[in-house]
């Protein structure tokens, strides 16, 4: 399978204008210019001669370096115009998938191992809060990491010209970094660009060691470490890489556009966060039918005793027009008892006591 990837300044592995790789094909990009420069690119044994103009910030293109274990070198003259490498690797059945670690899960990972001193309060890359990184303390600060892959890419940020470092992959032919001399952030507070710090690929099957260790110049000056990606066959990554669990991605395409990604923690909650919300949704449903019923009992309610009412009304007005007359009904007395039954006894008890007294 093949991958993209993307080295750009201010990357210590490009700062002199030259790079070792492993690839089927290379871009080389230049910096802004106003006017228009000559310049002179080296691959290997081949020269090619031009002038950049300020239409054009493509460099250089070369396709089919097809040897995928060969090792090619390239180099810009001047340097200055070299702004960033493209290059495409082709891995074949070695890898197709590219696994993500951040700082985090990366120094807890089973195969790695960090010696000296390593901080991570004081981040140096550009939107990093403390806790987020990884920084060496000093000289001799150093990083280990052993893994499956094909390739490998490590990310960070170094803090000035004399962030001097050291790679290499199995022991084989150490490299030193350090950023362009004109790299030089304006005091200690400046965030620092989080770049590429190493990169190797086509390293065949089986397990490789990554070393990494900080030997700046001035004794003092800090390397960040940011995250790693690795190139493997989805068969070996395990269910589990160690207490944090990597993300990984089998898409082919520019290494540089992945440097976000979401955590196991992160999709558990979104997960989590969606089902709260659609339980909510459901229950909020289930008040307001809830609601709309008990409105239909109350209004159903109250008809039924606007009719029962409505009905005694005529009903009182039936025995009265039957059982009394005029004259009686208002010599009446009239109580309401047991609701709206009327009684008209006791008034006409009351009635007839004037005559019984005369008789006597």
């Amino acid at each position: 399978m093949k991958f993209n990837v993307t080295i750009a300044s201010p990357s210590p592995l490009i700062a002199l204008g030259s790079l070792i790789f492993n690839g089927t094909q290379i871009w080389l990009e230049s910096v802004w210019e106003t006017q228009n420069v000559p310049y002179t690119v080296y691959l290997n044994a081949e020269e090619y001669a031009s002038v950049r103009s300020p239409s054009n910030d493509l460099l250089y293109h070369a396709t089919n370096l097809r040897d995928l274990t060969e090792q090619h070198t390239v180099v810009v003259q001047p340097a200055r115009l070299l702004d960033a490498i493209i290059i495409e690797m082709d891995l074949g059945d070695e890898a197709n998938m590219m696994m993500s670690m951040d700082d985090g899960q990366l120094f807890q990972q089973d195969g790695f191992v960090a010696t000296g001193e390593w901080n991570t309060y004081s981040c140096l890359g550009a939107g990093r809060a403390g806790g987020t990184c990884h920084v060496s303390g000093g000289s001799g600060s150093e990083i280990s990491y052993t893994f499956e892959g094909d390739a490998i890419t490590l990310w960070g940020a170094a803090e000035n010209s004399s962030s001097l470092y050291q790679v290499s992959v199995d022991g084989v032919r150490p490299i030193s970094y350090s950023p362009s001399t004109s790299y030089s952030p304006s005091n200690t507070t400046t965030s620092r660009p989080i770049t590429i710090l190493a990169h190797y690929s086509n390293l065949g099957p089986g397990s490789h060691t990554l070393k990494l260790t900080s030997l700046p110049k001035d004794g003092k000056s800090r390397i960040e470490v940011d995250y790693a990606q690795v190139y493997t066959k989805s068969s070996l990554v395990p269910t589990s890489t160690g207490p944090s669990t990597a993300s990984s991605t089998s898409m082919i395409g520019d290494a540089s556009a992945s440097s976000s990604h979401l955590s196991k923690s992160a999709i558990i909650a979104i997960v989590v966060g969606t089902l709260l919300g659609v339980l909510a949704l459901v229950g909020l449903f289930f008040i307001y039918k809830l609601r709309q019923k008990n409105k239909q009992i109350t209004a159903a309610r109250r008809r039924e005793a606007a009719v029962a009412a409505a009905g005694v009304r005529v009903d009182f007005s039936l025995r009265r027009s039957r059982d009394f007359d005029e004259a009686t009904l208002a010599s009446s007395r009239f109580s309401v008892k047991e609701g709206l039954e009327l009684s008209v006894i006791e008034s006409q008890t009351e009635a007839r006591k004037p005559e019984e007294a005369a008789k006597r």
